[in-house]
């Protein structure tokens, strides 16, 4: 028994796997696919140039470097670009945590930089989480916007699609704002789709209309007033419209799903005036597992999440904070 306990004490430690420089190098390359290179590059030289001469000057490296949008909500530290490649690597790294590559796959120039892995589909895990910030789903193509500097959701999706390891991928959005960037850099891949549910009005004042654009038809907008609910507003339209778009059996089948979960819906949050509770995003979790199994075929289509909005920290908080609606998604994979 003492033996029992300690086997599932270890199964219960954290492990510390530092971002290797190949890792790094490849969440590089997965932004550029997504972004120009050159804004990519801005970035990255606007805050190792600052951080630079703040050491010529015998300052502190860390400090801030400017706004780097018109709404004046979004700036850069010297350490940002760092900050931001490491997010990405980390949406990648779910990526590869989840999904299963054959064994005779060969390292087609599209390797995330850890090595070889051969575990098998029962070996790995079916969902993951990515807890970073700053958020990243309204940065377009070569603009940053709405606290977002770079698009992570794109770049993680992009990475499936390239590595061989997805054929095609579904994001769903639940954040409360729509994520413009994600629609603006995936609408040009025909086998990624894109499903945002947001409060209109609310920044970035776009999406306000229900339906399907893009070139490929895969981009659904479904606004929602303010003050919605889970009961009057987010049930049906999450149930109805959204999850037949990400998974449609027989018609679009993803290899993977990727979650834009941003939590600023929650009814304390202040950026914006819908109002759910904590449980409900353990609802839309579960609701979202049910929808891809209800396929029939015994493949469990793997999940990724990552975090996006979702500001309200404080304990007590009417509907419940950021902490306790993270929970309440993890808790619908116990």
């Amino acid at each position: 028994d003492n033996d029992n306990d300690n086997d599932n004490d270890n199964d219960r430690k954290i492990h510390h796997e530092p971002f290797t420089e190949a890792e790094l190098e490849h969440a590089q390359i997965m932004l550029t696919q997504g972004h120009t290179a050159e804004y990519v590059t801005s970035i990255k030289e606007k805050c190792r140039s600052s951080r630079q001469r703040r050491i010529d000057e015998g300052k502190d490296p860390l400090g801030f470097v400017g706004y780097v949008d018109d709404g004046g909500d979004t700036y850069l530290t010297t350490e940002s670009y760092d900050v931001l490649l490491r997010a990405t690597a980390a949406w990648i790294r779910c990526v590869d945590d989840v999904m299963t590559r054959d064994k005779g796959d060969t390292d087609d120039g599209n390797s995330n930089g850890r090595g070889n892995d051969e575990r098998t589909a029962q070996e790995r895990c079916t969902a993951a989480m990515a807890l970073t910030r700053p958020p990243g789903h309204h940065a377009t193509t070569s603009t940053p916007n709405g606290f977002c500097i770079f698009n992570f959701a794109a770049a993680a999706a992009i990475h499936a699609i390239q590595s061989g390891s997805a054929r095609r991928v579904s994001i769903l959005d639940w954040d409360v704002h729509y994520g413009q960037g994600v629609a603006d850099i995936v609408q040009r891949y025909d086998n990624i789709r894109y499903a945002s549910m947001h409060q209109y009005p609310a920044f970035p004042y776009m999406g306000a209309k229900r339906g399907i654009s893009g070139r490929h038809g895969n981009i659904l907008t479904v606004p929602l007033p303010p003050e919605s609910t889970w009961t009057c507003g987010y049930s049906t339209s999450y149930r109805d419209i959204v999850l037949p778009f990400v998974y449609d059996e027989g018609v679009w089948e993803p290899d993977l799903i990727i979650v834009c979960a941003g939590y600023d819906a929650l009814n304390s949050d202040e950026l914006a005036s819908c109002s759910l509770n904590a449980a409900d995003y353990g609802t839309m979790t579960m609701l979202l597992r049910e929808h891809l199994a209800s396929g029939g075929d015994g493949d469990v289509t793997p999940i990724i999440f990552g975090l996006e909005g979702g500001y309200q920290l404080k304990e007590g908080a009417a509907g419940g904070n950021l902490q306790e609606a993270v929970l309440e998604t993890l808790r619908s994979f116990a």
